[in-house]
């Protein structure tokens, strides 16, 4: 490598992530690669069951790993840009096909925020103000650090920043909160792309003042290769998106039977009348929002157990749900089924203390 070359990369006043020791770039990088894949695991939260008609419904199937598959590559491509940087930046910096890993990156991550962001806000399953937060809190970290590094010792900061976070653990799991240890996990894998934003777009202005002072004809074919790529992985999954979405159900098909049982006489059942989306009704009670938690748990839990006993009660449900055409009827289904209900909904409980205060937050007004 020239000399100009290693002056260049050796001016890392604006990286501290380039400046950063080793062990530090490597953890940057799994951090990018285990933030990458909880985004996509989380994301089957806000993944519609029907059509209801919001914006939320396109958002969450957008996002969705089957209309996303020609996404991945790019994702790929930009990570592996990336733990290549951080493994060896005097060797890959100098390098177009790396630098663009990086610039793309920072395009991506800023795009499935904006889309995290809005389908969060209008599925009001957590609060904008605590994502934001969230997005926000490695700088506020960052600044606090800087003011602690002053007044503590490095040693005493990293065992106070330890105590911390096992108490924050501790309050997750075992006290009463809206935000308990499951989806506390899936709030970050939400901010996951922004956190993303942050690193990579960082990395990219550094890249950006070192390296970019002119756009050659190869820079040029390569940008708008993929470009070429990007579009065509946006078309299929846009029209992979509204494939997903006409296949919904056009009614809550979820719980048949509980879902029927929950039109029983109100004062056995305990159901209440809840406006959905579409401008229509539906009785709505504990046990129906319970089934519907123990299931989404299965989903994030035991993916390939959920999508059996589905398949299952796809068939076996929507039958024995026509015959209940009654509000007598509809009591017995109740009562018949209250001991699952119990049963499961108290073994989920055992691992999310908190799954009562969520379990009212589906299927309400």
């Amino acid at each position: 490598m020239s000399e100009s070359i290693q002056e260049q990369v050796s001016d890392t006043v604006n990286s501290p992530i380039i400046s950063a020791p080793l062990w530090k770039r490597r953890l940057y990088g799994a951090f990018m690669v285990i933030m990458a894949f909880l985004d996509f695991v989380f994301v089957i939260i806000v993944r519609p069951e029907w059509q209801s008609g919001g914006l939320d419904d396109y958002v969450g199937l957008f996002l969705s790993s089957e209309a996303s598959i020609f996404f991945f590559p790019l994702i790929l491509y930009s990570i592996a840009c990336f733990l290549l940087l951080m493994e060896n930046h005097e060797q890959y910096a100098g390098k177009f096909f790396i630098r663009i890993g990086i610039y793309t990156g920072v395009f991506l991550a800023l795009q499935y925020s904006l889309l995290v962001t809005l389908v969060v806000n209008e599925t009001s399953l957590f609060s904008i103000p605590l994502l934001l937060l969230l997005y926000a809190s490695p700088l506020l970290v960052r600044k606090s650090y800087k003011w602690l590094s002053t007044k503590l010792s490095q040693a005493l900061i990293g065992y106070l920043v330890i105590g911390l976070g096992l108490i924050s653990l501790l309050v997750l799991i075992f006290i009463q909160g809206e935000f308990f240890f499951f989806f506390g996990l899936a709030l970050v894998g939400f901010a996951a792309p922004f956190w993303s934003f942050l690193i990579s777009g960082q990395t990219a202005l550094w890249l950006l003042k070192k390296y970019e002072a002119k756009l050659t004809i190869f820079r040029g074919l390569g940008i708008l290769a993929w470009l070429a790529a990007y579009i065509g992985a946006l078309r299929f999954d846009i029209l992979k998106m509204y494939e997903l979405y006409a296949a919904l159900p056009p009614q809550p098909p979820d719980c048949y039977i509980a879902t029927a049982a929950a039109k029983g006489h109100p004062g056995v059942v305990k159901s209440k009348l809840v406006h959905l989306k579409n401008g229509k009704s539906m009785p709505v009670n504990s046990q129906l929002q319970h089934f519907k938690s123990v299931e989404i748990a299965l989903i994030a839990v035991c993916p390939s157990l959920h999508d059996l006993i589905r398949k299952v009660y796809d068939v076996v449900g929507k039958k024995l749900a026509v015959y209940i055409k009654n509000p007598l009827l509809a009591d017995v289904a109740f009562l018949l089924l209250f001991p699952v209900e119990w049963v499961s909904f108290r073994l989920l409980k055992i691992f999310i203390p908190e799954i009562e205060v969520i379990s009212k937050k589906i299927y309400h007004s």
